[in-house]
Parts: structure tokens; C-alpha cells; sequence
């Protein structure tokens, strides 16, 4: 496309006007993140050691150690929809979109892998305090037609789960005052064609990361797909590329605007959206904790038994040096050709043993302070015994329940945050089903058996027939005649105004449950109705008409 002349006032006054304001705005907020892209860069060499040389210090892996216990415990299974009527007043159409919805929701989530996009995100969040993820709508036009002979169309949600690197919005104090995000795609020639037409063959391709792990192969182009909420548009814009790509109002038309949802933020700075990784909080500890386990091997390896007897030719510290320099395992002994070296004493004195104790000392003394340090790591991250799975056998159970629930205090924020990130993503995937598929596919989805207008109709000419005829309504065109039609359905899910005050949408719990827990609470739940219902009982014989009640 062209580049557009102007924008008009009513497209937002401080929006960028052309691809190279754009370009200058994306080219800012990569500078101002860089600080933080160049410490996750750091971390990932830290947490995979890919980099680390085999002859290095030892080192305590407690970075990895840490992570590897709080994923479980602020993410452990798949969201599930939970999609019910706001007040609930029995009414019937409510309830079963509320049911129609749920339902297309769970496949969404299935068929979209919604459980591996979680588990990344989770993992950026620990790991670099911010995970990021984009739901898209993918159409697909398959080969059969429908009944106006057009090619049926199936709709699909995907969930993409995003690079650090690859998202960016504009500074700001919190999210609302948002105005625009980013995301980054990397597109092969015949990929930018494909999309963008002809215009994109003058687009420069570059590497994507020659650092990476697993680097790209071919070349690609680095293509930013801008949602501005100012100016109500979607722009992709190429940063060497003199023109937009593409620009068009936006084809979603989503409550919060963005096709993403706030991403799951860990600690950040004060009054700003930027993210602090939470290992900077330790870092000094973690470095502590290395060096003194640098020293303990170090010391380990001189601690072997080694002494020291006369001999010919040679002196003292010419064997010391080669008993030092001896790295066997077993006691050896080395000779020394002056016995005067050694000192006055009998022949069982003759031999001399290197002095192993004050090493042992110092090596138990060095544990201890590094046990020490990784104890203070623990009370700074929150991480209690009870999260590591360390127990003391001489506590009682409601001592060890106490802890448990003090302990994972500080988790529970974290746990919060991702289901609030799932929630999120849910809401958004639901609008895209309610207001984009097909009617037919969302009905199919669900597997929803309410009938259709045709189908009301012929049931309510099958009650009047019954009731010119005095005869009693057949009960399936009675139990029909109680539903709402799909077509009252898919006009209810359409209307976003109606929907949004009379439905809400929610997401089950992402932790894991404590069984014990959840089977005392059945059990009091069967025994409360149960006492319940040896109390009403003899009251509704004694009284009917409270039977209902």
C-alpha cells in the first residue's frame, strides 16, 4: 500500500504518520528495553549453563534449582472455561449461551494447545518477570460448500506464544495508559509476497539472531504488526522499509482493543512497566554461594592422605611438591633423602603425614556458611521448606499445615497472576468465537441440541393441534417449546453490549490441588446434606407444599 498523506484528527493527534514515525517508535522502545533483553540474554546462559567451559569453578545451581520448584507451584494444569449467566435469575436464553459458549471455549482451548502456550509463558515469567502471548483468528477455506454454494469456512483460534524480543508497546507508567503494542514476525520472501504482495521483494532480509541457540538457516524479514488503540488501526511495518506494508482499520473488534492480554508481569520498576528479573534480587547471594562452593572443591581435592619418608638423594619440599602434585586417590608416601629433614624421633616417627584436619575444618566451616547464604536466598524469594518439599520429622501435622500456608503466601501472588493472564486470555478467545465463527461451526463445536426456528414452529403447531383436539401436548414439543432457538442464541452472542452485562467468563483453577484438602471438603459437603435431608424429610411429610421449597 501507499503511504497515506495524512491522518485525520478523529485518527488520533499524536499518532505517528507515516512508516518511518512508526519505525522511530519501534526503534525507541528497543533501545529503552534493551537493558532488560541483554539481562535475559544473561539469564538463559545462566539458567542452561550452554556457554559454561568444562574446566570452570564448580558451581551451586541454584537459579536452576528454584525455578525448577516454583513452575509447579504457580502453574501446574490447564486452564478450563468456566462461562455462567451474572445473576442468576433462571432465564433461559442466559443460561444456555452461557452453556453453548463454555463449550466452543474447552474445544478452542484443546485444539490450540493452550497448556504448552501456558507453560512458556510461566516460564518467562519466572524467569524474566514478564510473559507474553497473542490470540489470533485463523479462517480456513475448506473445499466442500454450504447450502448457498459458497466454500465453507473454518474458523480457529491460535494462541502464539511471544518472544521477549519480539513484543514491545510504548513506555508507560501502567497498562492503561497504554497506546500501542507490537509484535514481530519473521517472514521469508515468499511468505512477505504471499502476504504483503509485490512491494515486499524490495524488503531487506536479515538474520534473525545469529546467537541463537538454533539459528535460522535462511534469511528473513523482521515485519511489526502494530495495533494502535489511538488511532484504531493495524499497521506492519518493515523498520528499513520506506512505506507501511499494510495498514487497515482493526479487524477484531475486542473490548480492550488488543489481540493480546496484559502481559503476566513479575516485579517492576516503580511507576513503569519495565521488568526486573527476580534473580537480580539474589544475584549477590547466588554469587556468594558459588564462590564458596569454588573453594570447598578446591579444598576436596588437595583432602587426600599423603605422607612423607626418609630416603637418598632429594630434600623436604621437593616431596612435598610431588605429593601435592599427586592426585591418586590412595594414601601414597614420598621419599625424602634427609631424615633430619623430618625432625628427632624413633622409627615409627620416621614417617610424617600431611596435615589433613585443619582442611577438614575449613571445608565444614565453608559449608556451612554457604548453607547459610542459600537460607537467606530462600527468605528472600519466599521459597519455605514446604515448597522445596523439606520437612522436620519432630513437627506435628498442624504445625506442618501452619507453615504450608504461611509458607505459600508469597506464591499465591504469583499463581494469581497467571490465572489472571489465562482469564484474560479466555475472555479474548471468547469474544473472537461469539463474534467472528459461523454460527453453525460454534453450535457444532459445542455439540449444542437446542432447535432451530423451524424446529419451534412445527412444536408449537403440534401443541395447539393437541389442545384443539383436547388431547394432552406431546412432552418433546413441550420441552422444545421451554428452549431458546439457535438462531436467539447466536443473535444473543453477537450483541457484545448484551453479552458483556449478562454473561461472565472465568477460568478454573491453574494449581495444583492439595487432595487431601479437596476430599475433606466432599466429605463435609455429603455429610452437611445429608444431615440436611434427615431434617427435611419428616417436615415435608408433616407439610407437602414445602416439598418444592
Amino acid at each position: 500500500m501507499t503511504e497515506p498523506e495524512a491522518m485525520t484528527d478523529e485518527r488520533g493527534k499524536d499518532a505517528p504518520k507515516s512508516a518511518k514515525a512508526w519505525a522511530d517508535k519501534i526503534k525507541d522502545a528497543e533501545v529503552k528495553a534493551e537493558k532488560w533483553r541483554e539481562q535475559c540474554r544473561n539469564l538463559d546462559k545462566l539458567y542452561s549453563k550452554v556457554d559454561r567451559a568444562d574446566s570452570a569453578d564448580r558451581e551451586y545451581s541454584l537459579f536452576w534449582a528454584n525455578l525448577e520448584v516454583l513452575k509447579p507451584a504457580v502453574y501446574a494444569r490447564p486452564p478450563v472455561p468456566v462461562v455462567a449467566p451474572r445473576f442468576k435469575d433462571g432465564n433461559p436464553l442466559s443460561r444456555e449461551a452461557s452453556e453453548v459458549l463454555e463449550r466452543a471455549l474447552i474445544v478452542t482451548h484443546e485444539q490450540s494447545d493452550i497448556d504448552g502456550l501456558m507453560r512458556e509463558v510461566r516460564d518467562d515469567f519466572l524467569r524474566y518477570a514478564r510473559g507474553t502471548a497473542w490470540v489470533r483468528l485463523a479462517n480456513k477455506v475448506e473445499k466442500e460448500v454450504d447450502e448457498k454454494g459458497e466454500p465453507k469456512v473454518t474458523s480457529r483460534i491460535e494462541f502464539d506464544h511471544i518472544c521477549n524480543d519480539d513484543f514491545l508497546h510504548d513506555p508507560a507508567r501502567t497498562w492503561r495508559e497504554v497506546k500501542w503494542v507490537a509484535r514481530r514476525a519473521w517472514l521469508t520472501r515468499d511468505e512477505g509476497v504471499k502476504r504483503f504482495g509485490e512491494d515486499f521483494r524490495s524488503v531487506e532480509l536479515k538474520k534473525r539472531d545469529p546467537d541463537a541457540a538454533i539459528p535460522d538457516k535462511e534469511d528473513k524479514a523482521p515485519v511489526w504488526e502494530i495495533w494502535c488503540k489511538t488511532t484504531g488501526y493495524v499497521y506492519w511495518v518493515n523498520p528499513d522499509h520506506p512505506t507501511f506494508l499494510d495498514e487497515q482499520e482493526a479487524f477484531l473488534s475486542l473490548s480492550g482493543f488488543w489481540p493480546c492480554p496484559k502481559p503476566a508481569y513479575g516485579t517492576c520498576v516503580p511507576k513503569s512497566l519495565r521488568p526486573v528479573p527476580e534473580v537480580i534480587q539474589y544475584k549477590d547471594q547466588i554469587e556468594e554461594v558459588n564462590e564458596y562452593t569454588a573453594r570447598i572443591a578446591a579444598l576436596s581435592e588437595s583432602l587426600r592422605m599423603k605422607g612423607f619418608y626418609p630416603a637418598g638423594n632429594g630434600d623436604l619440599s621437593e616431596a612435598i611438591e610431588t605429593a601435592m602434585k599427586n592426585t591418586d586417590n590412595r594414601a601414597i608416601l614420598v621419599p625424602v633423602s634427609s631424615t633430619a629433614a623430618l625432625g628427632p624421633g624413633s622409627f615409627k616417627d620416621s614417617i610424617v603425614w600431611l596435615p589433613v584436619a585443619e582442611i577438614v575444618t575449613i571445608i565444614q566451616t565453608l559449608v556451612e556458611m554457604r548453607r547459610v547464604v542459600i537460607e537467606d536466598v530462600y527468605q528472600i524469594t519466599g521459597i519455605s521448606d514446604i515448597v522445596r518439599g523439606s520437612t522436620d520429622a519432630g513437627e506435628t501435622a498442624t504445625a506442618q499445615q501452619i507453615k504450608s500456608q504461611w509458607g505459600s503466601l508469597r506464591i499465591r501472588e504469583r499463581q494469581a497472576e497467571l490465572v489472571r493472564f489465562a482469564r484474560d486470555l479466555t475472555r479474548i478467545a471468547a469474544e473472537i468465537v461469539a463474534e467472528n465463527f459461523p454460527p453453525g461451526l460454534v453450535f457444532e463445536m459445542a455439540q449444542s441440541q437446542l432447535p432451530t426456528a423451524q424446529m419451534k414452529q412445527q412444536a408449537m403447531m403440534a401443541v395447539q393441534q393437541a389442545q384443539m383436539s383436547q388431547q394432552e401436548p406431546p412432552k418433546d414439543a413441550v420441552q422444545v417449546l421451554k428452549q431458546p432457538t439457535q438462531e436467539e442464541v447466536a443473535e444473543f452472542l453477537v450483541n457484545d453490549r448484551t453479552r458483556g452485562f449478562v454473561i461472565e467468563i472465568e477460568t478454573d483453577s491453574t494449581i495444583q490441588p492439595d487432595e487431601d484438602a479437596e476430599k475433606q471438603r466432599r466429605v463435609e459437603f455429603i455429610t452437611a446434606v445429608g444431615g440436611f435431608f434427615q431434617q427435611a424429610a419428616p417436615l415435608v411429610m408433616q407439610a407437602p407444599w414445602l416439598g418444592p421449597f
